[in-house]
């Protein structure tokens, strides 16, 4: 492919190529992830241009439900087609039953993304809020005695799955509740710091009413958030869903984490409220776009 006197070349980024990725990105190169084991080249693509790498786009895979094609980056907006057209191939190579690109509101390319996007069909599905708490900044509360937890240990797994499913809300990716909590259980176990006694009900009397799941993110115990916080139907809007993040997050800081993240939908005003409440800092808008026509 050329552009001007250019030569460009889209591809996947080729193991031991990692000082590359990190020098496009302008980051110091930690450890080489292009050396593991379980490494898909079809993960990272890559823009090419006389040698070097001037763009490139992750590519979440969940096989077989979807892949990601994630905040693409490049130094010209003219290569952001090619570049997409990359992972939507990919994607499909790959039998992925949903394609979905995930965009940071704060990409500079963001409108010459979403313009190629909308050209090839995706549409915005889904806006969500991204929030930050650290650590120094929590003022906590005194103890809700009204409230008892139950962690899956005292109770059962089967009895916490029941609640999840009772408190579940489906969301443009999901709609099968216990397909979710497999899949929240997997990826916490996958971080190498699932704490089962963390994922706690919550019970007002011999009542469960919610429940919550505070659950670190990487092996350096740096970024953690809460999974999932539910409330039976019945027993929401009456404070007890901040009472449940306010636990998640207290928890979270006697782990050690560094960081604690937030999400929820733009729409979902109680949850913004019980996030900026408990002294959450809005961070950025995140947007998913889904490709209608595979």
């Amino acid at each position: 492919m050329y552009s001007g006197n250019r030569k460009l070349k889209v591809r996947f980024l080729k193991r031991g190529e990692h000082k590359k990725w990190c020098e496009m990105l302008g980051e110091e190169p930690g450890r080489d992830f292009t050396l593991a084991m379980d490494y898909m080249p079809e993960s990272h693509i890559v823009v090419e241009e006389d040698g070097r790498l001037s763009g490139g786009m992750v590519l979440i895979i969940e096989l077989p439900e979807m892949v990601f094609l994630f905040n693409p980056r490049t130094e010209n907006d003219i290569i952001l087609d090619p570049l997409v057209c990359k992972g939507i191939d990919a994607a499909k190579s790959l039998n992925a039953n949903t394609i979905v690109s995930l965009l940071h509101g704060s990409n500079i390319q963001f409108s010459a993304i979403e313009e190629v996007l909308l050209r090839h069909g995706f549409i915005l599905s889904l806006k969500k809020e991204l929030y930050e708490l650290k650590p120094a900044k929590y003022s906590p509360a005194g103890v809700d005695s009204s409230v008892v937890y139950k962690s899956i240990g005292q109770i059962t797994e089967e009895m916490f799955v029941k609640i999840f499913k009772a408190v579940y809300e489906p969301d443009i990716f999901e709609s099968d509740a216990e397909k979710c909590y497999a899949d929240l259980k997997k990826n916490a176990t996958n971080t190498g710091h699932f704490y089962p006694e963390d994922w706690q009900l919550a019970y007002v009397g011999d009542k469960p009413v919610g429940l919550t799941m505070p659950q670190l993110h990487d092996a350096d115990v740096e970024i953690g958030s809460n999974f999932y916080l539910g409330l039976v139907p019945e027993e929401r809007r009456k404070g007890l869903g901040t009472l449940l993040q306010r636990r998640a997050v207290e928890t979270l800081i006697r782990r050690g984490v560094g960081l604690i993240g937030g999400s929820t939908d733009a729409k979902n005003t109680p949850m913004i409220k019980i996030l900026e409440h408990l002294g959450y800092q809005f961070a950025e808008h995140q947007f998913f776009f889904i490709l209608e026509e595979q």
